[in-house]
């Protein structure tokens, strides 16, 4: 008996461990944005394995990298799967639940707008620190028309941000505001947090972003950003090289096409890989 237990056991890790490999392989191909072959390799897993839900997983995640909205369906389909073989998982339900949601916004499909708001008020429920899904449920509340939309509840989502992390929140809600072309209640709420801490990096990049779009306040925008320069960037905000780019944005949109230059060549200075700098350099041209 203790010998057939110890085969059964062997046999067991054995057969776990061939079983593993091809995921692990798979899972490096995805990281290493080998998106054909991971792709390949993880169709060739779910067709063998089909409750294997971090196959299901990549896979989602390897049909959204392509960026082709017709695999968008798709996507949801494998991370719906992996949510449903897995649903205690926040990752495979957030995954899900946001990108319910932006099917839901190219197809106008209101079930899928309500299977995306669950999925995700799921999460909060497994993980009420899961910022991110915060983030969604705000976008959706305050975006969505009566009777889904809600202003209280999409309030409800940021106040929970900004208990744990008030730049997010500040930057989620300046950016809709700007996004929706609201510049003004946009600068208001920017000059708002100046008023307060006049050294807030995140605040500055938020006006100047809102000053590009719009068109308005240049001036202030490019001296805010050349402050930006002088201050130590919070660990989550982006660095110089955004910075000087942000600059040479300004300084493109009040006609200065030299400054502009020499700000572009400023942040590849900054960051070699920048790319945003690299394109705005080859348009000015």
């Amino acid at each position: 008996m203790p010998r057939r237990t110890l085969a059964t056991c062997l046999a067991l890790l054995f057969t776990g461990t061939a079983l593993a490999a091809p995921l692990d392989d798979a899972i490096a191909l995805y990281k290493d944005k080998k998106n054909p072959e991971a792709r390949a390799a993880l169709e060739t897993i779910t067709t063998a394995e089909p409750q294997n839900a971090e196959a299901c997983y990549y896979l989602g995640l390897t049909l959204l990298r392509t960026r082709d909205p017709k695999l968008l369906e798709s996507a949801v389909g494998w991370f719906k799967k992996a949510a449903e073989l897995q649903p205690e998982n926040a990752a495979y339900l957030f995954e899900y639940g946001g990108n319910s949601l932006n099917l839901a916004g190219k197809t106008r499909s209101l079930g899928a707008a309500n299977r995306g708001r669950d999925a995700l008020e799921k999460v909060i429920k497994l993980d009420p620190a899961h910022l991110n899904a915060h983030e969604a449920l705000y976008q959706f509340f305050d975006q969505a028309p009566w009777p889904i939309g809600s202003g209280s509840k999409a309030k409800a989502h940021l106040d929970e941000i900004r208990k744990r992390d008030p730049d997010y929140a500040n930057t989620i809600l300046i950016t809709t505001k700007t996004n929706s072309k609201n510049y003004t209640e946009a600068f208001k709420l920017c000059d708002e947090l100046l008023a307060k801490t006049p050294e807030s990096y995140v605040a500055l990049l938020l006006y100047g972003r809102a000053a590009i779009l719009s068109g308005q306040n240049l001036d202030s925008a490019l001296a805010g950003l050349k402050k930006c320069l002088t201050l130590t960037p919070p660990p989550k905000a982006p660095g110089y090289a955004f910075v000087h780019w942000r600059i040479g944005n300004v300084l493109e949109k009040k006609g200065d096409k030299p400054a502009a230059r020499a700000a572009y060549e400023a942040s590849l200075q900054a960051d070699t890989n920048f790319s945003m700098a690299t394109t705005a350099l080859e348009k000015l041209k």
